[in-house]
């Protein structure tokens, strides 16, 4: 594990902690996790700033219950001498704040390694877990650390969404530390964070999916138009994916001048992360795993939305062999 090497880090520049944009659980976690981990082994002070959106409710309750310390990238940020930590992501794969001409110091990440992929010290990257939170909890407890009951329950919930309750891509080390953070947990809080209110315009958006998405055998595709935030696309697929008789959801939606793509499989064996590349081209970037993967079109024209979906359905009833097959609505 990557523990002793925090402590070999120049005491003399600040650390900047960079998780993907529009960051989910799992990179809120790992993020105040990591700067957990500076504090305690290296006696570093760190700064945890994102580019994009928390839009997704239980997103926002997270930071906010447990008063998570996340700041926006600004472009301050980049005129300082500082050592940069990449979080539960890679440089350079469109999802991140990071310039193409800075490299940063440590790349810490569950997903697969990309051949662009550069860093001036070290890199962590175990794309067998299922969780970026699940290497920093290892850390944490090989470091011998106290973990407070807020970290914990930000990094047990942020495993338990990332493996869908340990349903989808978990190891045994996920479940090994998923069980090891139970007793920290603070459940009231957890409760909050699980159950949170939900805007008018959430069910508005439910209520276009349902009317909108196309069933292609056991493909549905979701073409949601404008929406109120880049994280929806992904929880409209997980909704969508649960469908009796269906095991891949594809969803689109258009959050200002980018297109975001979630694409979510019950079929083993498959690789999301290939497909959703397959589909996008040269239109843009993706990545994810095997059930699960997301992807974006920037500087999308909104005379353009409706050209685009069409093509990218086409291009994904062509990679499931599926062209031929008529569309019906989902009820």
């Amino acid at each position: 594990m990557f523990c002793k090497n925090l402590s070999s880090l120049d005491k003399n520049k600040p650390v900047l902690i960079l998780p993907h944009n529009n960051p989910d659980p799992d990179a809120i976690a790992s993020s105040w996790g990591i700067s957990y981990l500076l504090k305690k082994t290296a006696g570093l002070t760190s700064v945890i700033a994102y580019a994009g959106f928390i839009g997704r409710a239980e997103n926002r309750a997270l930071v906010k219950v447990l008063d998570i310390p996340l700041k926006k990238v600004t472009a301050k940020l980049w005129q300082q001498e500082q050592t940069i930590i990449m979080v539960d992501c890679q440089p350079y794969t469109g999802n991140t704040p990071i310039p193409k001409d800075i490299i940063p110091d440590i790349v810490i990440d569950h997903h697969p390694l990309r051949e662009t992929t550069k860093y001036k010290q070290w890199a962590t990257i175990d794309e067998n877990l299922g969780s970026t939170s699940t290497i920093i909890t290892a850390c944490i407890k090989e470091s011998d650390l106290p973990i407070p009951k807020a970290l914990a329950t930000a990094l047990f919930y942020a495993i338990r969404s990332e493996t869908k309750d340990l349903g989808w891509e978990r190891t045994r080390l996920d479940h090994k530390h998923y069980l090891d953070l139970l007793s920290y947990v603070d459940f009231d809080a957890l409760y909050q964070i699980e159950h949170p209110t939900l805007s008018a315009e959430y069910f508005r958006m439910v209520k276009t999916a349902l009317e909108r998405s196309r069933l292609y055998r056991h493909v549905v595709v979701c073409p949601l138009g404008e929406v109120p935030y880049p994280e929806l696309p992904a929880e409209i697929a997980d909704f969508l994916i649960f469908r009796e008789g269906i095991s891949v959801s594809f969803v689109m939606g258009r959050f200002e001048n980018d297109m975001y793509l979630s694409l979510r499989s019950l079929r083993r064996g498959s690789n999301s992360a290939e497909t959703i590349r397959n589909i996008i081209s040269d239109m843009g970037t993706g990545g994810g795993h095997e059930i699960m993967a997301g992807g974006k079109i920037p500087d999308l024209p909104q005379y353009k939305l409706r050209d685009v979906e069409k093509i990218l359905t086409k291009k994904l009833l062509k990679e499931f062999q599926l062209s031929r097959v008529k569309e019906k609505k989902l009820f």
